[in-house]
């Protein structure tokens, strides 16, 4: 087969795991898109994904960032190119709003990567089922009959207890506007397609304000904090919306 100068050939089996994942991700760092292709079987030679992964940002499918957090480390997102050629695929999508500040766009990445951790943290452990991504939330919710109440930041599916149990995710970095959490507590009270929801924070402050919001939803919501997650996963504390205390998440699944 003859290929023009500075074309390109996509593998199933190695470039469109790492399109997706990017795209599923949103911001994504380096080292941990090795980690989500090498826990999910599909790249082990490090130097071997550096080198597709380069090739990739230099055809345009990556947006490469360079953010002070981050330290020598890039941060990837999709491209317009890389979107289309998966939407050429059985990838559906919505494409989530571009942030129109820097500053939004610093907290879009912070909250991106930290979440990629908390997915991380569940595939070492070998519990996880499915994650379906905010993306792939708001496609569904846009462009089918069968929606979540709310885009939330993943529905999560795992093993627990020798059957599997799926639950919404929310990961509050940080606090939003009252007026914001009034819409999602009525939306919350609507919601038939998740049996519960799970609010994951880096502090104690801002889960106390977000349960102040959602104490009278009715419907399953559970609190826990973020470092508690990654130390103990399914066996971390949690508490429900009216203030009741769990010894371990796994007893609410």
């Amino acid at each position: 087969m003859r290929y023009f100068k500075g074309s390109v050939t996509l593998t199933q089996a190695h470039d469109y795991p790492l399109l997706r994942q990017v795209l599923r991700s949103r911001f994504v760092t380096h080292s941990q898109l090795f980690e989500f292709m090498r826990l999910g079987g599909y790249e082990r030679d490090r130097k071997v994904f550096n080198w597709r992964l380069r090739r990739l940002v230099v055809h345009g499918f990556f947006t490469q960032h360079h953010t002070p957090f981050a330290g020598t480390e890039a941060v990837y997102s999709i491209s317009t190119s890389g979107a289309a050629i998966l939407q050429g695929t059985d990838e559906c999508f919505v494409p989530l709003p571009t942030p129109r500040s820097p500053q939004t766009r610093k907290i879009n990445v912070l909250h991106s990567v930290e979440l990629n951790d908390i997915r991380l943290s569940l595939m070492r452990a070998g519990i996880e089922i499915l994650w379906i991504s905010e993306g792939e939330i708001r496609s569904r919710n846009e462009l089918t009959p069968f929606k979540f109440a709310k885009e939330y930041d993943a529905v999560v599916t795992v093993a627990v207890n020798e059957h599997s149990a799926r639950f919404a995710l929310e990961y509050e970095r940080t606090a939003k506007k009252e007026s914001e959490y009034l819409d999602i507590a009525g939306r919350l009270g609507t919601e038939r397609a998740v049996e519960r929801v799970l609010y994951l924070s880096p502090n104690y402050d801002v889960l106390s304000f977000v349960a102040k919001y959602l104490k009278l939803v009715r419907f399953p919501i559970f609190f826990g904090l973020a470092p508690s997650w990654h130390e103990r996963l399914l066996d971390m504390p949690v508490s429900g919306s009216r203030g009741e205390r769990y010894q371990a998440l796994r007893e609410v699944l």
